[in-house]
């Protein structure tokens, strides 16, 4: 009846019904659209119009509205229609105005007198449209204005007008968290009609989980409530097809849940009310709508058992439940994942018992179902049920049908139960690289996500297995398109120190993206301080790269240079030897090399030494540490703009920009003799200026 008129519709009312639907396409509906609200804009500016065609003007909006289009330019209209004194018309105005307003909005200000008469009125009719347009529209800024209003309504004697009113009461406190008011919420929980209590539940539930301590107390009257509905003894107007109430059901459980969390009193209390409600619940249903809704109630219930204070007998009952959604059809599969899910976090022992009935999940032709079972593996796999697993989810990814997102969340998982359980490092080092050499290759502009856990992981375990393992993956392949390729190049000067095999790469240089080129240069600078000064054939390929358009790249170019011209470069690196009294040694003997500053050529030397001297520490493998990202280095400014010598290292997860400026254009080449006199160690030239951004770079 609300898009109805009373003396009917028009032609050209019916005319935009039907153009509409005859569109095929989304162009021909976008043109039907354009048409009208060109009209209407039009048709709005003519005073004077009727209000049945007024009527039938917001009526257009509402259609306009709900296929995506900007009907905001009859708000107006709204407003005005609002004001009406034919509740047929109020009601419309109402509603389009709830539509294309939303809180805060400065035109909804304008609905505040007509809100405020309506809500004054005698009438329930024009109270019911006040308070539920107040929910739609009114802000942060106009809660004042009726709040004092609202809590009369609280006392009114139609339920209509009290459940709305604790509705509002829900949206104000949405709107403003800290204004809470204890004493009406008590007053509508306890309201004699089931209605105003039951609205009042998603109050007290947002209000638990965000307060648990201070509404425990109340823990006794929810289960009360929850034991009311669940033996049906409110009215039949709400059931759900005979199932007793079982949003309200929900609600109770979910409060219950939060309540019961960390507190062992308080969930031996209510732990007969879960009891009968999983028994009220699991009976049969005479309607396919009640068994769904039954389906829903144990999903809640289950969740509420797993989040309380364990009870070995509601745990065993969740468990028949789970095995009873994993053996049905297929919405309930996703359900007991679920449930499996969390049971594995809580109680690993008797989670660990379905791990072999996930596996067939894995390749379900259900994306949730599937996505839902590598979630179980993540959590729930165990050292007895490492092997089956990996073994399950690397046959995933060698499929050609496996999609990108599933190989993400395949190889991600393989990575993180493979660090919690892998028996020795070597064995997760090798699990990286079969991932490695599985999954579909990405563009060669950018390692993968697992070649950096491998790096990470590398840089802090010392293992002689796992260097025999690096050093064979890195030669075995050195196509500049694969994943290896990247490592490779990491390795050279860690791993595998070798300036043949270093030529390999720098003869490929051209061929290499500009982040490869990255990569390289600072393997080099590793490489350097182990085996010493470059051979004259790769210095000559890499001088010009001092002079790159990139300032990353030049700027590690010129230390790379710089540093293969210094003197018994491997002795400043040695790490038996006292870096202090080698540098003064150093500034003694050649004052022409640029060290001015003492501090900064100390925090150079320590910053090539952590490169260079690799892993130095040896973690305690099997637990589940959390992993930090290569560092990297960073150059911070000083206040006054000038390069700062400190270098800061940081983690490569922060955002850290690639590139200088447009502005910021190379100089021309210097020579060697000026580039040795003019270059200060740990500090960047003006041309330089940009910060570093490669995650080798620790």
């Amino acid at each position: 009846m609300i898009i109805g008129t009373p003396n009917g519709h028009s032609p050209t009312f019916k005319k935009f019904i039907k153009d509409i639907a005859d569109s095929k396409t989304k162009y021909e509906e976008s043109l039907v659209m354009q048409v009208e609200v060109d009209n209407l804009k039009k048709e709005i500016k003519t005073p004077y119009a009727t209000s049945s065609v007024q009527h039938e003007r917001l009526v257009k909006l509402i259609y306009i509205h709900m296929l995506g289009y900007d009907a905001t330019f009859g708000v107006i209209d709204a407003i005005k229609f609002a004001q009406q004194s034919s509740l047929f018309y109020k009601r419309v105005g109402y509603l389009v105005s709830s539509l294309l307003l939303n809180p805060g909005r400065e035109e909804s200000l304008l609905l505040c007198c007509s809100l405020q008469k309506d809500l004054a009125s005698e009438s329930v009719v024009e109270q019911s449209m006040a308070l539920t347009a107040i929910c739609q529209l009114m802000g942060k800024d106009t809660i004042s204005a009726f709040l004092p209003t609202i809590i009369k309504k609280l006392s009114h004697p139609k339920e209509i007008i009290r459940k709305k009113a604790v509705d509002v009461l829900y949206q104000f406190l949405r709107e403003m968290p800290e204004q809470t008011h204890d004493e009406r919420y008590l007053k509508a929980l306890c309201d004699p009609d089931a209605g105003v209590m039951i609205s009042a539940l998603p109050i007290y539930l947002k209000l638990c989980k965000e307060q648990p301590d201070k509404y425990r107390h109340m823990n006794k009257a929810f289960t009360d409530i929850l034991i009311q509905i669940v033996e049906g003894r409110l009215h039949n107007s709400f059931n759900y097809h005979t199932f007793p109430a079982p949003w309200a059901q929900v609600y109770l459980l979910q409060i219950l849940h939060y309540l019961g969390c960390n507190d062992k009193q308080l969930s031996e209390n209510m732990s007969h009310v879960l009891h009968l409600v999983i028994a009220r619940a699991s009976g049969k249903m005479t309607t396919p709508q009640a068994a769904d809704a039954a389906v829903a109630v144990l999903y809640q219930v289950c969740q509420t058992i797993l989040s309380i204070y364990p009870n070995q007998d509601l745990i065993l009952l969740v468990t028949r439940k789970i095995d009873e959604f994993l053996n049905s059809a297929s919405n309930k599969i996703h359900l007991g994942l679920q449930l499996l899910e969390k049971l594995c976090e809580k109680q690993p022992s008797i989670g660990a018992t379905f791990i072999p009935q996930v596996y067939q999940y894995t390749s379900h032709q259900c994306t949730m179902i599937r996505d839902a079972a590598i979630k179980v593996l993540r959590v729930g796999v165990s050292p007895d049920t490492l092997t089956d697993a990996t073994r399950v989810l690397l046959d995933i990814l060698s499929d050609s049908n496996c999609s990108k997102e599933l190989e993400a969340e395949c190889c991600s998982t393989l990575a993180e139960i493979g660090r919690k359980h892998a028996p020795s490092p070597a064995w997760y080092v090798g699990l990286l690289l079969k991932i490695l050499a599985i999954a579909s290759p990405l563009p060669s502009t950018s390692p993968s996500p697992i070649l950096n856990t491998l790096i990470n992981y590398c840089t802090t375990t010392i293992d002689a297995e796992v260097k025999t393992l690096i050093q064979k993956a890195a030669q075995e392949n050195d196509d500049i398109n694969s994943q290896k390729s990247w490592l490779s190049i990491w390795a050279l000067g860690r791993y595998d120190p070798d300036f043949d095999r270093a030529g390999i790469w720098v003869n490929k240089i051209k061929s290499l993206s500009d982040n490869q080129i990255k990569w390289l240069l600072d393997s080099l600078v590793v490489l350097v301080t182990r085996l010493g000064a470059l051979p004259a054939p790769l210095y000559s390929t890499l001088h010009p790269f001092t002079n790159s358009p990139s300032p990353i790249i030049r700027q590690l170019a010129i230390e790379l240079v710089n540093l293969s011209d210094l003197p018994n470069v491997t002795d400043l690196f040695n790490t038996q030897t006292d870096m202090l009294s080698v540098l003064i040694e150093k500034l003694a003997n050649t004052p022409d090399a640029g060290l001015e500053n003492t501090t900064a050529h100390k925090q150079f030397l320590t910053k090539f030494r952590k490169r260079a001297n690799g892993p130095t520490e040896k973690v305690e493998f099997g637990h589940d540490v959390q992993e930090e990202g290569p560092k990297q280095r960073v150059n911070v400014p000083s206040k006054d703009g000038t390069p700062n010598p400190a270098a800061t290292w940081v983690s490569y997860h922060e955002h850290i920009p690639e590139e200088a400026s447009a502005n910021d254009k190379p100089e021309p080449p210097l020579s060697q003799p000026a580039l040795r006199s003019t270059y200060k160690w740990g500090e960047h030239s003006k041309q330089t200026r940009a910060t570093h951004s490669d995650p080798t770079r620790c």
